[in-house]
């Protein structure tokens, strides 16, 4: 399923909210970019510090967004378990 078929099939039950911070980051990442647990732990796990900050960055320029799909075509979305 794409990014863009999941923005139709959101339910709040998806993310449960954990009483933590780190939960509430938690909820507002898979929400925000329409990914699950399993994609956003593999990107966590694969991901540079500088790949991580282009995945959570507001304002990319069209070579950082070229990086980024690069990095999720290749990285996490070819070889899904």
């Amino acid at each position: 399923m794409t990014r863009i078929e999941k923005k139709h099939t959101y339910q709040e039950q998806d993310h449960p909210v954990t009483n933590s911070i780190f939960g509430l980051m938690d909820g507002v990442m898979l929400k925000v970019f329409r990914i699950n647990e399993s994609e956003l732990d593999k990107i966590c796990q694969l991901a540079t510090d500088e790949e991580l900050e282009l995945f959570t960055k507001e304002d990319r320029t069209i070579k950082e967004s070229r990086q980024l799909l690069t990095f999720l075509n290749e990285k996490i979305y070819t070889n899904e378990d």
